[in-house]
């Protein structure tokens, strides 16, 4: 006896008595099947459910490299024996056809619905073989068959009163597209959705370990819709397309609950939209996780350690800063001391810490809540960004005063951050008394873990790079064993060969013969040299070839970024 769908969903996705419950009443009042209402409830996604389904009726799921299509062959065969267009509608794509077996093999994602088999059975004496896969993949397919496009949306109108906007916005079809789109998001861990406007069309693209991917081609009404159905769900002007909008919303999509940060832009194609996705229960911030070596790590534990003094982290927009900040303060966060944090935007919210959001437009900037907070008696003060003098300053005085101070700045390498600071008119004896040391940092994609396979590098490749001096320089943390490893690409990571992020360190202690030197020499090159020279100091693409030489990731990718 098959079990229960309900039941094979809680044993591999974790869905409760209570979900399965409450879609057994929807289904018992409206009909449909419980895998399909919990889907639109929101507790599984469309992969999940497939995944399910195949587990209960032995059903093997479509695997485009495993899986032959041929869709000119299975149209030959069909053209004369059934109504293909039909099929098609119904959510059943022919994919191949073995005429040795007389088998057609069918990919579906509701085979429980098909009433169309003893048709085609029937019409083309063959027996059908089924492969399971998302209504999206199903379209995909279908596409194959015809070079029109064919879309739920052909009821919707391209007009921009704000009445249609609204009603076009509770279509169902907008509704199902918006909801596969954020399902799809979370399979693929994106971090952001964009929503761009191009030439005659609209494109959908999700940021994936950093880098943008292609996903759709949205026309007008598919735009204007989901556009509008966004801005009514984060409370933004539906009607407003002149001036940039900031909102935000929440969701579960599966068992993963999001935070959406969403902002419009007006360019002059069209308003792009941008939704920044917050995965709440990835909220586990720890120096361990964040990719670093053992001595840097043990590094920057002695120094977010001290009482007092200031520690900087650099890097450019997208680096990781934030979240590098984070998981220091998520060490330090205890009920004996007191954190405050001034951030712009606060992105994820840490009990027991104190956060405040920056509102420029009511005159709350980063300087005044600085000067504001300093009376309500913290030890450890969090900075989103160091932006300007002002900032600089209360920052550089409260470390001063006896307050440990985290905070970033915008430069390319570490050494630049004291320097950049001299440039705000900071003055260089400060920093020499209130720097405990900076760290700077960038993210790198890692090896897919699923189609990774261990490749050979030439050895023009290897000696350009230094990898032997690297591997016998840093063996401790290498360890003897040496595999250069690569990605081929495969659906787990979208065919980039990259699945999931690490980052890349450079960082130092501001130790007293530094602080000399800054005074003495004020030259970014000498401090880099005596850092190199005295304080086993290694560069940014150096930490990536470390990483290189463990089979993490590839030198392409550390080129990338440093």
């Amino acid at each position: 006896m098959n079990m229960l769908i309900g039941e094979i969903l809680t044993r591999l996705f974790g869905v409760t008595k209570e979900e399965i419950e409450k879609a057994l009443q929807v289904r018992n009042k409206v009909g449909g099947y419980v895998g399909q209402i919990l889907m639109q409830m929101g507790s599984i996604t469309e992969t999940q459910l497939i995944a399910a389904l195949s587990e209960q009726l032995a059903i093997a799921i479509f695997d485009k490299d495993a899986h032959r299509v041929d869709q000119e062959k299975t149209a030959s065969f069909l053209f004369d024996k059934v109504d293909l267009d039909l099929l098609l509608k119904n959510n059943l794509a022919p994919v191949d056809v073995d005429l040795d077996r007389q088998t057609l093999l069918i990919v579906t994602n509701d085979p429980a619905g098909d009433y169309l088999a003893p048709y085609i059975v029937q019409r083309t004496g063959f027996d059908i073989v089924y492969l399971l896969a998302t209504e999206q993949v199903v379209k995909e397919l279908s596409g194959l068959y015809s070079t029109g496009k064919t879309s739920d949306f052909v009821s919707l109108h391209v007009e921009d009163s704000p009445e249609k906007l609204k009603e076009m916005a509770f279509e169902a079809p907008v509704i199902k597209f918006l909801n596969n789109l954020l399902s799809r998001a979370v399979e693929l861990r994106a971090t952001d959705l964009h929503i761009q406007p191009a030439d005659n069309n609209y494109w959908v693209r999700f940021r994936i370990d950093g880098l943008l991917h292609d996903i759709e081609i949205l026309d007008e009404p598919f735009y204007l819709a989901t556009v509008s159905r966004i801005k009514l769900l984060s409370g933004l002007d539906i009607a407003e397309k002149r001036l940039p909008q900031d909102g935000k919303l929440s969701t579960r999509v599966a068992s993963t609950f999001l935070d959406i940060r969403v902002s419009t832009l007006p360019t002059v194609r069209g308003e792009g939209v941008v939704l920044r996705l917050l995965y709440r229960e990835r909220l586990t911030f720890d120096i361990v996780n964040l990719g670093l070596e053992a001595d840097h790590a043990q590094m920057i534990i002695d120094m977010i350690s001290r009482p007092y003094g200031m520690l900087l982290v650099t890097g450019p927009t997208g680096s990781g800063k934030t979240t590098s900040l984070y998981s220091m303060l998520s060490r330090l966060n205890d009920k004996e001391r007191k954190i405050i944090t001034v951030e712009d935007p606060v992105e994820y919210q840490i009990e027991g810490m104190s956060q405040i959001q920056v509102k420029t437009e009511i005159g709350l900037t980063f300087a005044s809540a600085l000067r504001s907070i300093l009376r309500h008696d913290p030890d450890i003060i969090m900075i989103g960004e160091i932006r300007d003098r002002e900032t600089a300053e209360i920052a550089v005085q409260s470390a001063l005063t006896g307050h440990l101070v985290l905070s970033t700045l915008h430069t390319n390498d570490a050494p630049s951050s004291l320097f950049r600071l001299i440039e705000m008119d900071v003055e260089d004896y400060l920093l020499n008394s209130s720097i405990i040391g900076v760290i700077a940092q960038r993210i790198v994609r890692k090896n897919c873990p699923h189609c990774s396979e261990e490749v050979s590098l030439g050895e023009d490749v290897i000696n350009r790079y230094e990898l032997p001096r690297i591997h016998e320089e840093y063996k401790g943390l290498i360890g003897n064993e040496v595999q250069f490893v690569k990605g081929r690409g495969c659906d787990k990571c979208v065919g980039t060969g990259y699945r999931g992020r690490s980052a890349i360190f450079e960082c130092f202690v501001y130790a007293d013969d530094l602080k000399e030197c800054f005074l003495k020499m004020h030259s970014p090159e000498s401090l880099r040299s005596m850092l190199g020279r005295d304080h086993s100091f290694r560069p940014l693409r150096t930490d990536g070839m470390i990483k290189v030489l463990k089979g993490l990731t590839t030198i392409e990718e550390v080129l990338r970024v440093s």
